[in-house]
């Protein structure tokens, strides 16, 4: 075993001097204004609502770069849950929160690839102003409607169509967002309206301090345009009502404390369809719940999944939870995507020595030892990330060629990819 290499002061600053330089460029990058075709795209497949290809997010510290999510690529269909599994610290989060653009900069910081996301977003004329639906007469003409103004004066507008709520309606394009490239600044047409997220504690996301109804209506008055107080009140307690909430209207006036923490949840996936997302990222979401609220809050994901006609990426450690939800499953070791496929494949034909070992991992009612199975060795120094398999050192099926070159993603089916040296001598064969 080599000896550990400790690092000097002149090492130390040399890192923070070079990690500086990196972290302005990408800040500045970020931040900087420009027009939209800088950050439009097309997607490879016109069936997905998210592609994700060869993302790379960082983490710039004083030990050095750490490798969160190093070459990542999935694709997401429309109308379809996406499970996303692996150990802890394996980079599920971490990607998330580089979909959402929430990684914490600067020190964290997506270095390169494409995120690629099919919005459904709001038409805007040269001025930026939305588009709204005009009612027309049997002419095609627009009709027109006496109004009053905030001043008491009488005026006659063009007549907007109105949904049952009484929201006025606006022009929508299908337009394809290059999330990785788009400045912060932008991102807000697409957080919270188009990709809503579901975070893990729903504690440490609810502002104890302010009622629910009034968080609920926060999201309605930022993601809606030109809704009204009394309309963003209706639609909270509508969507209370939607995620299974008992009388509505007094949750509505409540404190997050006030609520169990299976209600907190369903609070947060209320907030996260408020403006009728496309795609929900879920967190591991019921890892804070105990066991008969986890059901309920799976069965209510697989119903709005057909409410809201949308897409759902579920990240989770538990296997039986991805088995009940997903219908294709994202296998992730130390910032790379290792395996790939339809729930029924990774069940049924786990390929990669790592996915087997999490399967025997998990415990089940026939099993006849004492002892839970466990994954032997420890994850490698994200910092420091070798060339060869990550896996390797851990692996008990390991061969001469697992020390060469990161063994390539190898075709099993049409669906089910695998990133492991064993299966490229079987495919040359």
């Amino acid at each position: 075993m080599s000896e550990r290499h400790y690092l000097t002061g002149k090492e130390i600053r040399q890192i923070a001097k070079d990690n500086a330089k990196e972290m302005r460029l990408l800040e500045k990058n970020k931040n900087r204004k420009c027009k939209e075709e800088e950050f439009l795209s097309t997607m490879n497949d016109p069936n997905n609502i998210l592609e994700v290809e060869d993302l790379h997010s960082y983490f710039y510290t004083d030990q050095g770069v750490v490798k969160a999510v190093n070459g990542v690529s999935f694709s997401i269909p429309i109308n379809s849950t996406i499970g996303v599994v692996g150990e802890s610290g394996c980079g599920k989060s971490v990607t998330a929160m580089s979909i959402m653009r929430l990684l914490q900069g600067p020190s964290g910081q997506i270095k390169s690839g494409s995120i690629r996301f099919r919005a459904n977003d709001f038409k805007r004329d040269t001025l930026g102003n939305y588009i709204p639906i005009y009612e027309l007469d049997d002419s095609g003409n627009i009709l027109k409607e006496t109004i009053t103004d905030k001043k008491g004066n009488t005026i006659v507008v063009d007549k907007v169509k109105k949904d049952e709520s009484g929201l006025p309606l606006y022009e929508r394009e299908e337009k394809v967002y290059d999330i990785a490239k788009m400045p912060i600044k932008e991102m807000y047409r697409v957080r919270g309206r188009q990709i809503a997220m579901v975070f893990q504690e729903p504690m440490t996301s609810l502002n104890p301090v302010f009622t629910i109804g009034n968080q609920l209506d926060e999201a309605s008055m930022l993601h809606i345009p030109n809704i009204t107080k009394e309309l963003a009140k209706k639609r909270s307690i509508h969507m209370l009502d939607m995620v299974g909430i008992a009388s509505p209207e007094r949750i509505y006036d409540a404190f997050p404390h006030e609520l169990s923490g299976g209600m907190r949840q369903r609070v947060m996936i209320a907030m996260a369809l408020v403006a009728e997302p496309r795609l929900i990222i879920a967190d591991e979401p019921t890892t804070a719940l105990d066991v008969t609220i986890q059901a309920q809050i799976l069965d209510l994901f697989n119903d709005l999944k057909k409410r809201i006609n949308g897409s759902i990426l579920l990240i989770t450690h538990d296997l039986g939870v991805i088995a009940e939800m997903a219908d294709y499953v994202i296998v992730m070791y130390a910032g790379r995507v290792i395996e790939q496929g339809t729930a029924t494949e990774i069940y049924n034909n786990p390929c990669h020595p790592y996915t087997i070992g999490l399967q025997k991992s998990k415990p089940t009612m026939d099993s006849t030892k004492d002892e839970l199975y466990n994954i032997k060795g420890n994850v490698p120094n994200p910092i420091d990330m070798p060339n060869y398999c990550y896996f390797k050192e851990r692996c008990d099926k390991c061969i001469n060629k697992c020390s060469g070159d990161y063994p390539k993603m190898v075709k099993i089916s049409d669906t089910h990819f695998v990133a492991c040296h064993l299966f490229e001598e079987k495919e040359n064969e």
